[in-house]
C-alpha cells in the first residue's frame, strides 16, 4: 500500500529526533539538563473546499476540529547548541481530526514531529514564536477529492504564549495545515485548513527561558568565522514515486500506479550566522512520469497501456536559489529554480522546492521535501540522504 510506504519514510523522522542528539552530544551524558513539557491543544479550523466532491450539493465539508496531545523537550542550556538556540524546542504529537462528515471524509488521526522557538518577548509574560509540524495521517475515507487512506500533514503556526505561572503556559496560535498524498495517487485535491490553536502546556523543570529578538539573533558563533569557513557543500540523492495523468488525442488518462523518480542535488551555501543560510542548488531529476503518450483504455475506462518517450525527455536539470532556517537537528529550506534542460509538452521551466534536513551527524542527513512545478502546480515528494562535505 502506498500510504504504508509514506508512513515508513515519515517514521525515519521520529527515529532521527532522538538519535541525532546522541550524535551531536558533547559528552556521553548528552541528555542531562534537558527540559520537558506536555501540552494539549484544541484546533478549530476552516477547510477551504475546492473540489466538487467535498461541496456535497450545497453542504460543504468546510469545518474541522482536532484535539492534540504533545510532548516536547529543549536542550541543556549549558550545551553548545543550548546556548545557540536557547528557546528552541522539539517533540512528538498526536491529534484526532473530525470534519463532522465521517461517512465522506473519515476521522483521520495524525502523528507528527514538531519544532519551534520563541523569537521575542512582547512583555514580561507574553512572547511570540514560530513552529512547524510534519508527519503522517491515517484513517481517511477515500473519495473523489482525496483518494488515499493515508496523507502527509504539514502545519505552520505563530504561537503567542502567556506564561501564567512558573510551570503553566497558555498559547493562542494562528496556523495553517495542509494534508496531501504527494501525488502518489489520484485524485489529490488535499485539505487546507486555516485556524487557531488553543493550548495549555505544563513545563516540568521550569518556565522557558525568555529572550529578546536582538539577543536571539546576536548569539551567533558563525559571525566570528572567516567567509571561507562559513561555506558548506551538501550532496543529496533522493527517490520518490508518483501517479500521473496526461491528455492525448483519445482523452484524459490516469495512471494510478507508482512511476519512479530519482534525483541528485548539489547545494553550496553561505551561512550568514548560526540561524540563516543562503545558497544555490544544481538540481537533476529523472522522472518516468513525464511526457507520456498513446494512452489505451479498457472498457471500464482504466488506462491499461501507454507509451514512454526517450530517456532524455524525462530528465530535468536546473539551477535554484535557496534559503535555509537552521535549528537543532533540523534545517528548513525553500528554493525557486529554472530548468535549463527540459523537453516535451509535460516539463516545467519554473519550479519550487520545500525541504527538511534532519541531521543525523554533523555530515550525514535525512532529506525530505516536495517539489512544485509551475505547469502542474504539484509534482513529487523527495526522500533521500545527504552528506555535507
Amino acid at each position: 500500500m502506498r500510504h504504508r510506504a509514506i508512513a515508513r519514510f515519515t517514521t525515519l523522522l521520529f527515529v532521527t529526533l532522538f538519535g541525532a542528539f546522541a550524535a551531536f552530544g558533547e559528552s556521553p551524558k548528552w541528555y542531562e539538563g534537558m527540559r520537558h513539557s506536555l501540552s494539549v491543544e484544541l484546533r478549530p479550523a476552516y477547510n477551504i473546499v475546492t473540489h466538487y466532491a467535498l461541496k456535497d450539493d450545497g453542504n460543504p465539508a468546510n469545518k474541522s476540529l482536532s484535539l492534540h496531545a504533545r510532548y516536547a523537550f529543549t536542550l541543556n542550556p549549558e550545551s553548545r547548541l543550548g546556548r545557540l538556540f536557547p528557546t528552541s524546542y522539539q517533540g512528538i504529537g498526536i491529534g484526532s481530526y473530525t470534519y463532522f462528515r465521517p461517512s465522506l471524509i473519515g476521522i483521520p488521526t495524525a502523528i507528527y514531529i514538531f519544532q519551534g522557538a520563541r523569537i521575542a518577548n512582547l512583555t514580561e509574560q507574553l512572547s511570540i514564536g514560530y513552529e512547524w509540524d510534519l508527519g503522517f495521517s491515517f484513517g481517511w475515507h477515500p473519495n473523489a477529492a482525496m483518494s488515499s487512506r493515508g496523507n502527509v500533514i504539514i502545519n505552520i503556526g505563530l504561537p503567542i504564549a502567556w506564561q501564567a505561572t512558573e510551570h503553566w503556559e497558555l498559547t493562542l496560535t494562528p496556523d495553517f495545515t495542509h494534508f496531501s498524498n504527494g501525488d502518489t495517487s489520484f485524485s489529490n485535491a488535499g485539505s487546507n485548513l486555516f485556524g487557531l490553536r488553543l493550548g495549555a502546556t505544563y513545563h516540568f523543570n521550569q518556565s522557558p527561558e525568555r529572550v529578546t529578538a536582538r539577543r536571539f539573533i546576536a548569539k551567533s558563533e558563525e559571525l566570528g568565522k572567516r567567509a571561507k569557513e562559513r561555506m558548506s557543500y551538501d550532496i543529496i540523492a533522493y527517490g520518490a514515486w508518483r501517479a500521473d495523468r496526461f491528455i492525448d488525442e483519445s482523452g484524459i488518462h490516469v495512471i494510478n500506479k507508482p512511476l519512479p523518480i530519482a534525483g541528485l542535488q548539489f547545494q553550496p551555501a553561505y551561512h550568514l550566522n548560526d540561524y540563516f543560510a543562503l545558497g544555490a542548488s544544481l538540481d537533476i531529476q529523472l522522472d518516468s512520469s513525464l511526457n507520456l503518450y498513446n494512452g489505451i483504455e479498457s472498457d471500464d475506462g482504466r488506462t491499461i497501456a501507454y507509451s514512454q518517450p526517450p530517456l532524455w525527455q524525462q530528465i530535468e536539470a536546473g539551477l535554484s536559489l535557496r534559503g535555509e532556517i537552521r535549528a537543532p537537528i533540523f534545517s528548513v529550506g525553500v528554493g525557486i529554480g529554472v530548468n535549463m534542460v527540459d523537453s516535451g509538452y509535460d516539463t516545467s521551466r519554473i519550479y519550487t522546492t520545500f525541504s527538511l534536513k534532519a541531521h543525523l551527524t554533523r555530515r550525514l542527513m535525512i532529506y525530505i521535501g516536495y517539489r512544485f512545478n509551475s505547469k502542474q502546480y504539484t509534482h513529487n515528494l523527495m526522500y533521500g540522504l545527504g552528506v555535507r562535505l
